[in-house]
């Protein structure tokens, strides 16, 4: 055990007072597997159209792993606090799915925008979206410019805004 010990610590520098090169390397490439474990482990979400909420702890994470590569006294414990915020955004994920309030505050709600071809202006305004914001997203969606064919739009929780479009009178 003694051996197995000593070997990890010359790998990763984990007594170590200054961490040496091979040091940096090795717990690199670990925290980049760590990271891609924790990631899976969080969902997909990470990499999909992410909510404030999804953006923030990426941050963190991103932030927890770099230390966990360039400071020798802290390597597992920032290892194991990645792994906590992993836990406590997949309990905030199961709660936000359970307690619709719960999931609103955490990931905010999505606004009508424009409802009947009518833009929703105090919406619109509140988002901080500008009504050309709007149009080029509708163009972008829809390859149209036209308000007046919409439906519905909303601005979802995710940022993006969908458009339901009126069906065509023949």
């Amino acid at each position: 055990m003694e051996d197995i010990l000593t070997f990890l610590d010359s790998l990763f520098g984990i007594e170590a007072d200054e961490l040496e090169t091979v040091h940096v390397l090795s717990r690199t490439v670990v925290i980049y597997i760590v990271g891609i474990a924790l990631v899976r482990i969080g969902n997909k979400r990470f990499v999909e159209k992410m909510t404030a909420f999804d953006f923030i702890l990426s941050i963190i994470i991103g932030s927890l792993l770099s230390r966990a590569i360039t400071r020798s006294d802290l390597f597992f414990k920032l290892i194991l606090a990645t792994l906590l915020l992993i836990l406590i955004h997949w309990v905030f994920s199961i709660l936000s799915v359970k307690f619709t309030r719960f999931g609103n505050l955490i990931k905010g709600a999505e606004k009508i925008v424009v409802e009947d071809g009518e833009i929703k202006w105090e919406a619109l305004k509140s988002s901080h979206l500008s009504e050309q914001d709007l149009i080029q997203s509708l163009r972008l969606n829809t390859n149209s410019g036209d308000i007046t064919k919409v439906k519905i739009a909303r601005l979802e929780r995710n940022g993006d805004i969908s458009f339901v479009l009126k069906k065509e009178q023949k």
